[in-house]
């Protein structure tokens, strides 16, 4: 059923719109700036009959006294038509401020959701697929200190796992296919070398560097962190309700995704997309765009692939190397 606006418009004159018609009347006058200066003019013409009419009612009330100058009746109605202009300006911003307001709280009470639900004990693994990658300006120079230093292993098809916000085990193959294995158990972190070498540091975040995001301070492995700095350093929108899993994977659950731009003079990545399951809240997909990696701005994302109780040493760095190998602190 289509929706008359111009009735929307005589209700919120007449202050008998309901909510639900109040947020349909927001989308409206957002949509076309020719439906903003519509329902303008409707406001400026709705003062302007309750002026005259009370200009009306004053002059029967004082029918004795003497006509007043032409001047001052003009005066009278420039000034009365210069507060009803400021008055429909107020009310139109008005609108458009308070228009994002229900989505952006609604936003905001998922967000709360989903931090709740991803913070359940449970070891995650996720599958990283790098989309994009390229060098800004600013480090094309092959000088500069992030050129120096020695190229990562790639991250595309990486393995993430994941247990709490500080322990992880990283898994990348080098371009010779062999494995470079870092992580961190929350007491060290360390690396698992295609040398052989293991190194370990009592630094936590020695061996976090090959974490994406660690340059801005939230590596995607805390989600926590991640996800609480979506409150204040990014604008958040829902987007509408999408369909079960294609083909094969298809289910019963519906999915939601939340976007996140970042606003000016806040670190991290420009644009942030959670695709998360809407019954339970939990992660089955993030996408990061333009994050600092090294000299490199990548898009990447992380899939959700399994979330199971991992073996309890799973974060140490013995189960992914030979007793044979060298460990060595660093």
């Amino acid at each position: 059923m289509s929706v008359d606006y111009q009735e929307l418009i005589h209700g919120y004159l007449d202050d008998s719109l309901s909510s639900e018609q109040q947020a349909q009347l927001n989308q409206w006058i957002k949509s076309d700036p020719k439906h903003s200066r519509q329902f303008a003019s409707y406001m400026m013409l709705h003062d302007r009959l309750r002026n005259e009419l009370a200009a009306s009612e004053n002059d029967a009330t004082y029918v004795v006294l003497p006509n007043k100058p032409r001047s001052s009746v003009w005066g009278r109605w420039s000034s009365g038509l210069a507060s009803t202009a400021c008055a429909v300006l107020l009310a139109v911003a008005m609108l458009w401020q308070t228009a994002d307001a229900p989505s952006a709280s609604a936003a905001i009470a998922e967000l709360n959701r989903i931090i709740e639900a991803n913070d359940l004990p449970m070891d995650r693994t996720f599958l990283i697929s790098v989309l994009e990658a390229v060098i800004p300006p600013k480090h094309q120079d092959p000088n500069s200190p992030e050129r120096r230093r020695p190229p990562k292993p790639s991250l595309d098809n990486a393995v993430l796992d994941v247990r709490g916000s500080n322990q992880f085990v990283l898994t990348r193959k080098t371009a010779q296919g062999e494995l470079f294995i870092t992580g961190s158990n929350a007491a060290i972190s360390w690396a698992v070398r295609p040398d052989g070498s293991v190194r370990y540091s009592d630094d936590l975040n020695r061996f976090a560097r090959d974490l994406p995001g660690h340059e801005d301070g939230l590596p995607i492995n805390n989600l926590h962190d991640g996800l609480e700095a979506l409150r204040t350093a990014y604008d958040l929108e829902l987007l509408p309700r999408e369909d079960s899993e294609p083909e094969a994977m298809r289910d019963s659950e519906t999915y939601r995704r939340m976007v996140a731009v970042k606003k000016p003079g806040f670190r991290g990545a420009a644009r942030v997309e959670i695709r998360y399951a809407e019954s339970s809240g939990k992660i089955s997909e993030m996408r990061f765009e333009e994050m600092s990696y090294g000299p490199q701005k990548i898009t990447l994302t992380m899939t959700a692939i399994e979330e199971r109780n991992l073996p309890d040493n799973h974060f140490d760095h013995y189960p992914h190397h030979g007793p044979e190998q060298a460990v060595e602190y660093e």
